[in-house]
Order: structure tokens, then sequence, then C-alpha cells
């Protein structure tokens, strides 16, 4: 009788840091999502305090070299699925991040929704994905990967049979 979102909510979260884990690197507050300025892509990370997987996502996966080097070439927004926190959106809409988590069908924590330079969404993640698939879900927007090959699931085959060709080991 409620949406997956209002349910998983409610639930016991497990053992977390408790808190958002925001970078020096990223957007603050006031955000005017389409007021940026540049032809970067935008990285939205939409997360929740207690959420054991948000924070394994920023003190491993994003501080690795290889993560740091993509999202260098994004403006990156970190923002509480819950919060109220006022913003204007990349197509011009004021909301609370809360009601943007909610007009995108944002389920899970942590979200990253990734928009190109002109404000339109490229591509999401909505699970916990461990470094490879992180990275690359980075590397498909920043390429512009996803312009040409519509299949993430094909583009990360590539990508990984690349990264072996060169001696790299894939997990």
């Amino acid at each position: 009788k409620q949406s997956f979102r209002d349910y998983l909510q409610q639930q016991a979260p497990v053992a977390a840091q408790g808190k958002l884990h925001q970078d020096a690197s990223y957007l603050t507050a006031p955000y005017r999502l389409d007021k940026r300025t540049g032809e970067r892509p935008l990285a939205v990370f939409f997360e929740q305090a207690d959420c054991e997987a948000c924070d394994e996502l920023h003190l491993d996966i994003l501080k690795r070299p290889e993560s740091q080097a993509l999202l260098a070439k994004f403006d990156i927004v970190l923002l509480d699925m819950w919060s109220k926190t006022p913003l204007t959106t990349p197509d011009g809409q004021a909301h609370t991040a809360a009601q943007w988590a909610r007009a995108l069908n944002v389920q899970y924590a942590p979200t990253l929704v990734m928009f190109d330079a002109n404000g339109t969404e490229a591509f999401r993640t909505e699970a916990y994905l461990k470094a490879f698939h992180t990275q690359s879900a980075l590397e498909y927007v920043v390429s512009g990967a996803y312009t040409e090959q519509p299949n993430f699931q094909r583009y990360i085959q590539t990508r990984a049979d690349d990264m072996r060709a060169r001696g790299l080991h894939v997990d």
C-alpha cells in the first residue's frame, strides 16, 4: 500500500557513520543547477546520512585515483534525498532535494544521476556498485560514450576487454 521508497525509509538502517560525506570540490548551496557555467557534465549523488553503502562509496571507491580523475571532469552535488534543501534543477524548476528525488523516482541510496552539460539526464546508477562499475558509469558519461553505445553492459564489457588487453586486472 506504500511505495518502495517510503518502505525503505521506515526500515532500520545498517550501522553507518550517520553523515553525508561532503567534499570541498563539490558544488555548495545555493544550488542553481540551471545556472552552471562551462561544458562539464553534472553528477548528483542522492544519499542519506545513515547509509553504509554511501560511506563505502565516499571513503573507498571515490577516493581511488581512477575515480578522482573522473570526478574532476564533473560538477558534483551531494544531496540528502530526504532533505528540504532548496535547489533549482538543471531544467529550471524550484524544488527541495526530497521533491526532486521523488520527481526523479530515486528509490535507493546511493543513487547517482548524471546530466550532460546541457542539463539533460544522461545516465544513472541506482544500486550499490563496486569501484569498476562506478568508474565505468562516470567514464560512460564524461566520455560521451552513452551517445554512441546506448547499452551500458556492452560498454563496460568493451571497457573491461580493453583494460585486460593492457594487462590490467578487472574485478
